[in-house]
C-alpha cells in the first residue's frame, strides 16, 4: 500500500509527524528515505512532538543513535533515532549496535538512510520517503514556498502497517 500526502511546509510535514504518532506501538520500526534536507527530520521531529518528547530532537549524523524516553498509554518506551549516512554498508552495522534495537520489542525506531539495512531484516516496517515537490506555477510567483513543499510517501507490504495506513489516510490530514 502507499499513501502520498503533500505538504506545503515544515509545519505541515511535522502535523504529519505529530498524527503519525497517535499510531505508534512499541516494536514499530519505520525507515525515512530521501535527498539531504528532504524533511526527515522534521517529521522526526513532530512525530516526537507527538509522543511528548521533550527538548530538541535533531538527526543523529555524528553519533549515529538518539535516545528519547517517553510514555504512551501508561508504558515507558523510547524512541531510538538512528541516522546510517556515514555508514558505507551491512558489514558496518555490528560496530554501532543497531541490530539490539531492531529486535527489541519495548522501542520505536526510526532510521534514517537505511536502505542497505532494511533488505536484512526479519521484521515488519513502514517505508516514509521525502520527496522535493515543485509546481512550476509557483516557481513564478513565490520560489520562496516551492522550496518548501514536499511529497511524503508512505509505503507498506505487510498487513499490520496497510493497516495502520489506512488509519492515518482516515485522519484526513489535508
Amino acid at each position: 500500500m502507499k499513501l502520498e500526502i503533500l505538504t506545503s511546509s515544515p509545519e505541515d510535514t511535522k502535523r504529519i509527524g505529530r498524527s503519525l504518532s497517535q499510531l505508534l506501538s512499541q516494536g514499530d520500526i519505520i525507515f525515512f528515505l530521501g535527498e539531504l534536507g528532504g524533511g526527515k527530520t522534521t517529521f522526526i521531529s513532530g512525530t516526537a512532538e507527538g509522543l511528548n518528547i521533550k527538548g530538541n530532537v535533531t538527526s543523529p549524523s555524528f553519533t549515529l543513535i538518539n535516545i528519547y524516553d517517553f510514555v504512551k498509554g501508561g508504558i515507558k518506551t523510547r524512541l531510538v533515532h538512528c541516522d546510517l549516512y556515514r555508514i558505507d554498508s551491512f558489514k558496518d552495522i555490528p560496530d554501532i549496535g543497531i541490530e539490539e534495537y531492531i529486535y527489541d520489542t519495548k522501542s520505536v525506531v526510526f532510521v534514517e538512510w537505511g536502505c542497505f539495512l532494511k533488505e536484512k531484516i526479519s521484521r515488519d516496517y513502514l517505508e516514509i520517503k521525502f520527496e522535493y515537490f515543485f509546481e512550476d506555477l509557483d516557481a513564478e510567483d513565490n520560489p520562496e514556498a516551492m522550496n518548501q513543499k514536499r511529497k511524503i510517501i508512505f509505503s507498506a507490504e505487510n498487513s499490520y502497517w496497510k493497516q495502520k495506513l489506512e488509519l492515518l489516510k482516515s485522519m484526513k490530514l489535508f
